[in-house]
């Protein structure tokens, strides 16, 4: 007999397992690795995780296999070794950058309060290191973590940004404004590093879209502050 397929919404009796038991329930599972559901079944489904199914169609995981995914030595791709310094030196160039081209100048800036600026530019540059590290990353776990953190910073500009009082143009020009100040950066910390090519072509890819990501997050957000 086929099981049946397991739900997010976990039995009485596995929420009430012991911490120290082996096998965690779905929901206690994803807890610990902080990914959702769905990736976690994926995961399950293609071995990275152990797992099995009750009776009743719950799955269980083992807990000692999402620790060990967790706890893995981190590498980086693209020559990063070294994430923290990287991430410095490029959010670095993207300041140096941002300052040539007039950053304080732009129509946007005017309509915000000193405060307010400060905190702009303070998420924008979290936004913007979360995506140069999950260029850096090479733990899909850890990749779509950084990524899902992106998207959070993007919904709250955009909600901010609604509550300012600037329009959704506005909001998404000055999003705009880093986005290529960091891509330049990232493909001049790439080609200091003589990478290759392809490496500075797929790693300016992934940015971009993680980028798009974060703006249809931006501009999710600031409509339904509208509404």
């Amino acid at each position: 007999m086929p099981s049946l397929p397991d739900s997010t919404q976990d039995d009485a009796t596995a929420e009430r397992d012991s911490p120290d038991d082996p096998w965690l329930p779905l929901g206690a599972a994803s807890r610990l690795v902080g990914v959702g559901p769905d990736t976690l079944r994926r995961w399950a489904d293609s071995g990275k995780v152990q797992s099995y199914q009750t009776p009743g169609g719950h799955r269980r995981f083992l807990r000692s296999s999402l620790e060990a995914m967790i706890n893995a030595p981190r590498r980086h791709r693209y020559g990063m070794e070294r994430l923290a310094d990287s991430a410095g030196t490029i959010v670095g160039d993207v300041q140096r950058r941002m300052q040539r081209t007039g950053y304080a100048g732009q129509p946007w800036q005017a309509r915000l309060a000193a405060e307010q600026r400060a905190d702009f530019r303070r998420w924008g540059q979290r936004t913007f290191n979360l995506v140069i590290e999950y260029v850096a990353a090479s733990k899909r776990v850890e990749r779509e973590l950084l990524l899902g953190e992106a998207e959070k910073m993007g919904a709250l500009y955009g909600a901010e940004a609604s509550k300012a009082g600037l329009s959704l143009a506005e909001a998404v020009e000055a999003f705009l404004f880093f986005r290529t100040p960091v891509l330049e950066a990232i493909a001049a910390h790439l080609r200091r590093r003589a990478a290759d090519v392809s490496d500075v072509t797929a790693a300016f890819r992934e940015a971009s879209q993680a980028i798009d990501q974060v703006l249809v997050a931006l501009v999710s957000s600031y409509r339904d502050g509208i509404r």
